[in-house]
């Protein structure tokens, strides 16, 4: 009963959460590459060093999706004891993390590089970039320590003012952004057309860019409350898929919004020669 007892634990606590993350993750991987396509087929005048991101962000997720499937095979068809589970996806999660970390640094810097185009003003950008930098450090800083002195107890602290700095990080850069383009409306809007699609602009900017500050702050709940249950090291996993797909949503959007644009410049012309 106790031997029961025991593997049920180890399913539901630990492996549980990550082939269910794997499941997701190789969802988002599905949802990027899709998205990987329509990009280069619909942007092949895009800034080269833009591309090449995107081939950068699409090698990370690669990467990152293979060695999360390689420690769940391992454990759940290779080995069996608790340790041996548990250093299993030890190893393959530090890798993750380390390949994660430059993953959403891309993807934020990125993100920064429009928000100073919106607001012409350094102070904001410049402040989002410390709180990436210091992101980045940490998950680097946890990535590249050796297996064995990863403690959840030792690294608690760490781990949790992460997820803070990336909460806040994707909160600032996500509302910053929406409040400079809505502000930049009263300037350019002719007509109630013009006016619905910036409402649409701000709508899109703010759904995209706060999946991954409620992903992270799931993460961290998770953690402060379950720290033994390994949900928040899932949640923590697919943050490097909605990087990916948010960066690359921004991009594709630009067709969509273009085309809307055209459609409702069109329209004003019409309503200006009515009246």
């Amino acid at each position: 009963m106790a031997d029961t007892a025991a593997a049920t634990l180890i399913v539901t606590s630990l492996i549980g959460p990550v082939v269910v993350s794997l499941v997701l993750s190789g969802i988002l991987y599905g949802c990027a590459l899709v998205q990987t396509h329509v990009y280069y087929k619909l942007f092949q005048r895009d800034d080269w060093r833009l591309g090449a991101l995107v081939a950068f962000e699409m090698v990370l997720q690669t990467v990152h999706l293979a060695l999360l499937f390689v420690g769940v095979w391992q454990t759940v068809m290779t080995v069996y004891s608790e340790n041996q589970m548990t250093s299993v996806l030890l190893n393959t999660t530090i890798v993750g993390i380390i390949l994660g970390g430059p993953s959403a640094f891309c993807v934020q810097a990125f993100f920064i590089f429009r928000l100073h185009s919106f607001s012409q003003r350094k102070p904001l950008p410049i402040f989002c970039s410390i709180l990436i930098t210091i992101q980045l450090a940490f998950t680097l800083t946890i990535g590249a320590s050796p297996p064995e002195a990863v403690s959840l107890q030792k690294w608690r602290g760490f781990i949790i003012s992460t997820l803070f700095i990336a909460i806040c990080s994707d909160t600032i850069i996500a509302v910053s952004m929406s409040y400079y383009l809505k502000r930049s409306k009263t300037g350019v809007c002719r007509t109630t057309r013009t006016s619905r699609l910036i409402d649409r602009m701000v709508l899109y900017i703010l759904a995209t860019g706060m999946i991954t500050s409620i992903t992270a702050l799931l993460a961290g709940i998770t953690f402060y409350v379950i720290p033994n249950n390994f949900v928040w090291l899932a949640f923590c996993d697919l943050e490097a898929g909605l990087y990916a797909n948010s960066f690359l949503a921004a991009l594709n959007a630009r067709a969509l919004f273009s085309r809307r644009s055209s459609n409702s410049d069109s329209a004003d012309d019409r309503e200006m020669s009515v009246t």
